[in-house]
């Protein structure tokens, strides 16, 4: 499954038109700030490659729409009542702001973005499973959908440093904002640096042989480090029951 998934890095655009499952909808540019931006997304044919991916893995009896979208602030959401996933792009933006200073390179900056929206495109896409196939969550939903995408995306491969990009977002986000206030231990987010460490732990405790420079370096703290293995077995294992009714053979 995270196999075919993560090919959509390595494929041309195709196209996918389906009275189920997933499906692009056009996207909404409200100003003149976004539309060069949108113009470049839309001629990748990324969404319709995200879709194409989901629709030979994923059996759905609805369909779900994958969008980008201006919103007027930096954000992805899922919304139930139409049914859709929707990626702004000023999120998309402040990636490229607040990782910028991360990364030595331009190329290397856009790679790190790419797994920045990978990980938060799974993590809604998991709200929107969440949701459809009425699937079971216990604690925060949120929570929940962090794990998924990381399972998704988690390979030995290019997978892994995607999620490591996207915990780079997370650190560099929360550099970036103002300081923590009640609403943040308020949010049904978990904290930036939270999440941070979470990724870090995941990735890890997916195979501590290869990423043991993660502890070493400091990136981990060792004591966390000492329960990540058994914290990502748990997560491989809630999430393929959860989903092995739905997956195709």
């Amino acid at each position: 499954m995270k196999r075919l998934l993560l090919s959509i890095l390595l494929v041309l655009a195709v196209g996918t038109c389906t009275a189920k499952g997933f499906v692009v909808r056009k996207s909404q540019v409200k100003s003149e700030a976004y539309r060069e931006l949108a113009a470049e997304i839309d001629r990748s044919g990324l969404l319709q490659q995200m879709a194409a991916e989901l629709n030979q893995v994923i059996v759905l009896d609805d369909t779900l729409g994958l969008r980008f979208s201006e919103c007027g602030e930096p954000n992805a959401f899922y919304d139930p009542k139409r049914r859709e996933v929707a990626v702004c792009y000023e999120l998309i933006e402040s990636y490229y702001e607040n990782m910028a200073a991360a990364y030595d390179t331009e190329d290397e900056l856009d790679d790190a973005v790419a797994g920045a929206f990978l990980f938060v495109f799974f993590h809604e896409v998991g709200h929107a499973l969440v949701d459809v196939l009425d699937v079971p969550v216990t604690g925060r939903e949120e929570d929940a959908v962090d794990q998924l995408s990381v399972w998704v995306l988690v390979d030995g491969e290019e997978g892994d440093k995607a999620v490591l990009d996207a915990a780079v977002g997370f650190y560099a986000a929360a550099e970036a904002e103002d300081a923590v206030d009640e609403g943040s231990f308020a949010d049904e987010h978990s904290l930036d640096q939270q999440r941070f460490y979470n990724m870090i732990c995941w990735v890890y405790g997916s195979d501590p042989d290869a990423y043991g420079n993660l502890v070493e370096d400091g990136h981990l703290p060792a004591e966390r480090a000492k329960r990540c293995a058994a914290e990502y077995a748990r997560i491989d294992r809630s999430w393929s029951r959860l989903l092995a009714a739905h997956l195709k053979p």
